[in-house]
């Protein structure tokens, strides 16, 4: 989490000065915002959660004493399509491939001792995210949005974990999710391209429990949902 922050203060005081600079000089790409459509690409972190929500009068209550997600750092690469609704609204379709772990946490008690395990995931979501862009009026070289929309996502790691054996796996989820994404972003317009850093949260709609597979780690669980924190930078 410490990472997360210190990024975001350097992302800050970035997003400050180059609109100290967009400020202080002439318009950039006067007529950008008029084109129709807009193509560019898309690199960023992701810090991704799991909200386990336990069962009610759940099992085992004597060995999982209890039990966390961790929050860890990811990358996420992508492209960026952008088409022109109207003066303040544009509809964005973003494809990325997004890496991140998962890695899930339990206190037991087992053989009069206590002790830690954990379960984790390596996650590989193909991620196809449909969104509107609302914009505020540019300001020179610098405009301010906030976007909302939902996605798609399919976790490729999938495929690997289905070769494993029964012995090694601790508990299923699915590999598919659905998203809704809520943030804010801020475009640069530079010489050349639109340059944009972009905060937003994706929350997952539906439970990735995998409830026939019956075991310890699972049967205190009734479901698991995904929430993914992103800081992006686009080049358009």
């Amino acid at each position: 989490m410490k990472k997360i922050n210190w990024l975001l203060v350097v992302l800050l005081c970035l997003c400050d000065s180059v609109r100290v600079f967009s400020q202080s000089s002439p318009p950039n790409l006067p007529y950008y915002d008029d084109k129709v459509l807009h193509y560019g690409f898309v690199l960023g972190c992701n810090q991704l959660s799991t909200q386990m929500i336990e069962k009610e009068n759940r099992p085992y209550m004597d060995t999982v004493l209890g039990f966390h997600s961790s929050r860890n750092l990811g990358l996420v690469i992508g492209f960026t399509g952008d088409l022109r609704l109207c003066q303040y609204a544009r509809l964005r379709f973003q494809p990325s491939l997004n890496f991140a772990d998962r890695r899930l946490n339990y206190s037991l008690f087992q053989n009069d001792k206590y002790t830690e395990q954990a379960v984790p995931f390596e996650v590989v979501y193909l991620e196809l995210p449909l969104e509107f862009k609302l914009q505020a009026k540019r300001w020179r070289n610098f405009r301010p949005y906030i976007i909302a929309g939902g996605k798609y996502s399919y976790d490729l790691a999938s495929i690997k974990r289905k070769k494993a054996s029964e012995n090694e796996i601790l508990m299923k989820v699915d590999n598919s999710e659905w998203f809704y994404t809520l943030g804010v972003g801020f475009d640069f317009y530079l010489n050349y391209f639109k340059f944009g850093i972009e905060l937003k949260t994706s929350y997952g709609l539906n439970d990735i429990l995998v409830h026939d597979y019956n075991s310890m780690y699972s049967d205190v669980l009734d479901k698991l949902k995904t929430q993914v924190f992103y800081i992006s930078l686009t080049f358009e």
